[in-house]
């Protein structure tokens, strides 16, 4: 997503300087003229004062990140954190960098990456004049009304922890209604994938997902090719937190659903699975 996301920048004429670890992703995206660095402190150095630095990696990278921005960046630098952060976590850091007069805005980021390449669902948490500055930013990233300033420090990954809750039981219901259909296919003579074209459009369930499993049905053989095992992802621990913590029913049988996948791969975990894998590139199990 992050390729996707300074893809998108480069083309509304932002000068974007980036740094990965793999020497893959850099290539990549040099050809998305970006310009690249061997090095985070390279790629920092180059920045105009005061700094802007987004962050796009796996929540458990990020105080490491962090630990290396640390002595590059100077007082009235702004590190953005666009991934899936847990809120505490958020809170803590924003504390942390508080001190060293580093500013820190956590910016929950929906859309998948078709999304982020083309304008993303944008959640952001800070201190309303940090925000304020770096609005243009996050409205040159966003799709039309796709980006809200939804609070203080930690609301933006608040707000997309709950998202990511709904999005769990809506994957859910999704998988479960089509595997209820296809229980049925050889009674009722069914065709799932014309079943889905009223489903797409204009009924109430009409949403992305629903595009993004009827695109798995049109790849041929690539179904089939799916264990049914929903792996792990790094949003569980959030999801724990919201069921252990809010009245959460839905979610809380949707990540039973997912979990029981590990147990007794099924069809539902081969629908979860390949809608996960549409929008956000996660893995797949494959059958062996």
């Amino acid at each position: 997503m992050g390729a996707a996301m300074v893809t998108l920048l480069s083309e509304k004429g932002y000068q974007v300087h980036g740094y990965d670890p793999s020497q893959t992703a850099r290539t990549n995206a040099t050809d998305a003229g970006i310009q690249v660095y061997q090095t985070l402190e390279d790629a920092v150095h180059t920045l105009d004062m005061p700094r802007t630095v987004w962050l796009m990696v796996p929540a458990k990278y990020v105080d490491d990140v962090i630990q290396q921005l640390l002595p590059i960046l100077t007082k009235g630098d702004t590190i953005i954190d666009g991934g899936n952060s847990f809120f505490k976590d958020t809170l803590r850091r924003e504390n942390e960098l508080a001190d060293s007069g580093i500013n820190y805005i956590d910016c929950g980021t929906s859309g998948g990456v078709e999304g982020a390449r083309n304008g993303a669902s944008l959640m952001v948490g800070g201190e309303q004049n940090i925000v304020e500055e770096h609005a243009h930013l996050f409205k040159d990233l966003a799709t039309e009304n796709g980006y809200g300033h939804v609070g203080e420090s930690g609301a933006g990954h608040f707000v997309k922890m709950v998202h990511n809750g709904i999005e769990y039981g809506m994957m859910g219901a999704i998988a479960e209604g089509l595997n209820v259909l296809h229980e049925h296919k050889a009674g009722l003579n069914l065709d799932i994938i014309k079943t889905l074209n009223p489903y797409q459009n204009g009924s109430i369930i009409e949403s992305n997902l629903m595009n993004w499993v009827s695109e798995a049905y049109h790849q041929d053989g690539y179904l089939a090719k799916i264990a049914g095992e929903v792996p792990k992802g790094e949003t569980e621990m959030e999801m724990e937190y919201l069921i252990s913590n809010e009245n959460v029913l839905i979610l809380e049988a949707a990540l039973a659903q997912r979990k029981a996948t590990r147990k007794e791969p099924s069809f539902i975990g081969t629908l979860i699975s390949a809608m996960r894998n549409q929008f956000g590139g996660h893995k797949i199990i494959n059958k062996k």
